[in-house]
């Protein structure tokens, strides 16, 4: 994975996800953990698209952070203080989400590639906590199609783009009398023609 692909939230996500690791004195990171920390943004996107999902985002993250707790922890003089490592797991997850950003024609892997590619790549107990949850690849690209529409991810901050068209939405919706994103997005198409 080219780390210089990632966006600012995303970066910052694998920054959090290896603090949690360090935290929790695990040797290294697991899909919980980045699964925890991309949860855990503030005003970030995947909540925000988990709750548009009906997830109870708030017992999500607490499961998560119990499957955090249950990890196998180092400690002592056998382990250094700045090594974490990359699991297999997160490792394919990178990849995968890489993957996922080229194949929707995106210039960075975003905070939605990362969840995406944990949600077709589950190791056992996040595929569980997802099954809990209702978290599934369909309900996600549904949920994400309210936010992004056709936009594509060409900046490393795409969310602020993300946010912006959430601050500008009822004033549209105003305009063109829906609350319906597709017709939203295909109103906003046509008035930029």
């Amino acid at each position: 994975m080219n780390a210089q692909k990632l966006t600012q939230k995303s970066l910052e996500a694998v920054q959090a996800a290896q603090a949690l690791a360090t935290e929790y004195q695990n040797m290294q990171i697991e899909e919980q953990h980045l699964a925890c920390a991309l949860l855990s943004q503030q005003n970030g996107l995947i909540a925000q698209l988990l709750r548009k999902m009906n997830v109870d985002t708030d017992a999500m993250l607490a499961q998560l952070t119990r499957s955090v707790e249950k990890l196998p922890k180092v400690s002592g003089p056998g382990r250094p203080m700045d090594k974490i490592y990359v699991s297999s797991d997160v490792d394919r997850v990178l990849n995968e989400a890489e993957r996922q950003a080229e194949h929707m024609k995106d210039e960075y892997v975003s905070v939605e590639h990362l969840m995406l590619s944990l949600i077709e790549n589950p190791n056992s107990d996040l595929k569980e906590i997802f099954r809990v949850f209702g978290v599934d690849k369909n309900k996600f690209m549904e949920a994400l199609a309210t936010v992004r529409g056709s936009a594509r991810v060409t900046s490393d901050n795409p969310e602020e783009t993300y946010d912006a068209l959430k601050n500008t939405a009822p004033t549209w919706w105003n305009r063109l009398g829906t609350t319906n994103w597709t017709q939203l997005s295909a109103g906003m198409r046509r008035s930029a023609m």
